[in-house]
Order: C-alpha cells, then structure tokens, then sequence
C-alpha cells in the first residue's frame, strides 16, 4: 500500500488542539520532592495520563502552609489545590494541624509518595480514564536562557468525571483563573510553509500581461 505522509494539522483563530483543554485523565505515579525546596513545605508531583494524547503530563501541588499564633496550619491555597486532588481520589487523609501527613484515621503517614503510589495509581493499560482536569500552553521566562519558551502546564485541580459538583467546581476556578490570569494561555500562531510565504503577491499571468510589438524596420 503507498505510505502518504500526513499533513501537519494547524489550529487557527485560537482553536485549542485535542490534547489541550478539560481533559480525561488516570494517574500514573506520585513523587514527592519538597526535599529539593526549602521554601515548599508540600511539592507533589503528579504523572497523568490524558486520553487525548500519547504523551504523559505532570501536575505539581507545591507551597508553603499558613500558620496561626499556636503554630497551626490554616486554609490557603495549597490546602485547597491538594484536597481538590484528594476528594477526587477518594483520600480520606490528608494534613493535621501540624502539617503532617496522616490517613483518614489519623495515623501518620511516613511516605507519601509510597503511600499514594500504591493505593491511587493505574498502571495497567487499561483505556480508564476517572478524572477531568486542564491542560494548557504557557510561556515563561526561562532562567538558564533567559528566553521565553512555552511550556505544557496543569492547573493544580482535580476532579472525579462522574462527580458533578467536582466537575462544576473544577469548570468554575478555570474560568475564575482564567479571568483573573492566573491562567494566562499561549494560543499558538500558524505559521505558513515556507513557500507560502508570498501566497498573497498577485500571481503573474500571461493573459494580463500587456504586449507590446517589436518596433518595425524601415528600408529605403
């Protein structure tokens, strides 16, 4: 059979590719690397695979806790980004007032990418995709350069597809962070061929082209 190669598809007037946007999703793996930031008091890393692409993607729940006077931990950002995660799993635990790691029975986790890994992950190929969450470009500076490059990133929210609440919450902080750039998203311009470049100079035609006679020889 003759091997027709495909042509490049392009996403004009903002259209998102199929790999972008809500996206259906199964978790793979969950690491902890908090231990590389003195700052992050939490940096989780989740691998997900999506069921519009072949490639994995990672989401990060990282920061810093809040605390009162007694040196108890209060609700802020990173609390909601992880038990967005956790409802959606169906993890029961979570932090105590401490910050520490414990089960739903308040005993103390030791290790939880271990512990995660082992009760909240799908590595069996099989096409069960549970959870909604987003997926989008952005471009950022980066540091070792200091060129802007664009980056493939996760908003740190989680759903279970089934859930309609999750899934109306979730629906409902993209299109808050959306408004707020918190989410500030790179729509990827076309770029022509090269030998599309001049598709818009006026082709030449002969039948436009006006003649003229070669001048006559006079003899006398």
């Amino acid at each position: 059979m003759p091997f027709r190669p495909e042509e490049k598809k392009s996403f004009k007037n903002g259209d998102n590719p199929p790999w972008l946007g809500f996206q259906n999703a199964k978790i793979l793996s969950f690491k902890d690397e908090s231990s590389k930031y003195e700052w992050a008091d939490v940096y989780l890393v989740i691998e997900l695979k999506t069921a519009g692409s072949e490639y994995p993607v990672k989401m990060q729940i990282s920061g810093s806790f809040e605390r009162d006077e007694n040196d108890e931990i209060l609700n802020n950002s990173l609390l909601k980004k992880f038990y967005s995660v956790a409802d959606a799993i169906g993890f029961g635990g979570g932090f105590n007032k401490a910050g520490q790691w414990v089960t739903a029975t308040d005993h103390e986790i030791e290790d939880i990418s271990k512990f995660l890994n082992n009760n909240y992950t799908d590595n069996s190929g099989a096409e069960i995709y549970p959870y909604s969450i987003y997926v989008y470009k952005a471009k950022v500076m980066d540091k070792q350069s200091n060129e802007e490059k664009v980056w493939t990133r996760i908003v740190p929210r989680m759903a279970k597809s089934e859930d309609q609440k999750q899934m109306k919450t979730l629906e409902s902080y993209v299109k808050w962070a959306k408004t707020n750039d918190v989410i500030v998203e790179h729509k990827q311009e076309d770029t022509p061929d090269p030998w599309d470049k001049d598709a818009d100079k006026p082709v030449w035609n002969e039948k436009t082209v006006e003649t003229t006679s070669a001048p006559s020889i006079r003899t006398t």
